[in-house]
C-alpha cells in the first residue's frame, strides 16, 4: 500500500510538473511567435545619436518581455510623422503636440514622460547672443528668428511662438525660418545665422550642443512656464497587462544600477508616471496659436 501511494504522489507530481513545463512553452512559443514590439522615437536629435541613446531602452524592453522589440528611426520629422499616422508603432516617444493629435485622432495612451536633468518638467525659450544687443523680444521685430524643426515643434515653434505672442509680436513682424532640429536652431544662432532661435530650454544644455559651442555667449531672451515633459505613449489596443508591463520597466528603471545606466544612456533622469490630462496646459497653448 505504501508503495502504491508513493506512485500516486509521484504520477501527480510528474502531471503537475507536466503542466507547468507545457505552460512555460507555451508562453515561450507565444512570445516568439508574436510580431516584433516596435518602437518609434521622434527625430529630435539625428537618426545616429538617437539609435545610440535608445538602442540600449529597447534591449532592455526585449529582455524583459521575452519578445522581440524593434527601434524604428526616422531620418526627418515627414517621415517619423507619416509612420505615426500609419499607427506602426507600439510604443512611441514624441512631442506634446504630436501626442495631443495622437490620442485625439489615432488613439495612442500617455503611459510615462522623460525626466531630464532631474527636473520633472521642460520650457520653450528663445535664444540670442549675448553680444546682439537684443535685450527685450519687441526687438524682434523685422529680425530672422530660427524655429527648431518646423511648426509642429512643441518646445521649439509652437511654445517659443506664444511666448513671442504674448509681447504683440504677429505673424509676419519677424523672418519665420525653420532648422532641422531644435540643436540646430541653437548652433545657427550661435554662428550669427540668425539673430535668435527658438528651442527647448534644456536644448542649450545637451551635450551635442555644448560640445560645438560656448554656450556661455548665448542667453534665453524669454522662457515659458514650466510644463509637462515628453510623454510616451502606446497604442490604445495594446494589450493591458503589456501595456502595465512597459510601463512598470519604464517607471522601475530608476530604481537599479543597470536601469540608471539605461537612463544615463539616453541622457535621462528617470521616467516619471503620466496622464493625458496633464497636457491640458499644453492644448490651452495650442489652441492659442493655432486659433482659426
Amino acid at each position: 500500500m505504501e508503495q502504491i501511494s508513493e506512485m500516486n504522489h509521484l504520477v501527480r507530481y510528474t502531471r503537475q510538473a507536466t503542466v507547468v513545463f507545457l505552460l512555460v512553452c507555451c508562453e515561450f512559443l507565444n512570445s516568439a511567435l508574436a510580431d516584433p514590439l516596435l518602437v518609434g522615437i521622434f527625430p529630435r536629435r539625428d537618426a545616429a545619436v538617437t539609435a545610440k541613446l535608445f538602442r540600449p531602452l529597447t534591449q532592455h524592453l526585449e529582455k524583459q518581455l521575452n519578445r522581440q522589440v524593434k527601434l524604428e528611426l526616422s531620418p526627418t520629422f515627414e517621415v517619423f510623422l507619416k509612420r505615426l499616422k500609419e499607427r506602426r508603432y507600439d510604443l512611441v516617444h514624441l512631442n506634446q503636440f504630436e501626442y495631443i493629435n495622437a490620442n485625439k485622432e489615432l488613439d495612442y495612451i500617455v503611459i510615462a514622460q522623460n525626466e531630464e536633468f532631474g527636473e520633472h518638467t521642460i520650457r520653450g525659450a528663445i535664444f540670442v547672443r549675448k553680444d546682439s544687443g537684443i535685450t527685450d523680444i519687441s526687438q524682434l521685430k523685422g529680425k530672422k528668428i530660427l524655429f527648431g524643426g518646423g511648426p509642429r515643434a512643441m518646445m521649439s515653434y509652437i511654445v517659443p511662438t506664444y511666448l513671442l505672442r504674448q509681447k504683440g509680436l504677429m505673424e509676419g513682424d519677424y523672418r519665420e525660418t525653420y532648422a532641422s532640429n531644435p540643436p540646430n536652431a541653437v548652433l545657427a544662432t550661435f554662428q550669427k545665422q540668425a539673430d535668435a532661435g527658438g528651442a527647448g530650454e534644456v536644448v542649450a544644455r545637451l551635450p551635442l550642443v555644448k560640445n560645438k559651442i560656448d554656450v556661455s555667449k548665448l542667453k534665453a531672451l524669454t522662457v515659458s512656464k514650466p510644463l509637462p515633459h515628453l510623454p510616451w505613449a502606446v497604442k490604445q489596443e495594446l494589450d493591458e497587462d503589456l501595456k502595465t508591463k512597459i510601463t512598470d520597466l519604464l517607471l522601475k528603471l530608476k530604481n537599479s544600477d543597470d536601469g540608471k545606466k539605461i537612463l544615463k544612456s539616453a541622457r535621462l533622469s528617470a521616467f516619471n508616471p503620466a496622464s493625458d490630462a496633464e497636457y491640458d496646459s499644453h492644448r490651452v497653448i495650442i489652441d492659442f496659436v493655432y486659433a482659426k
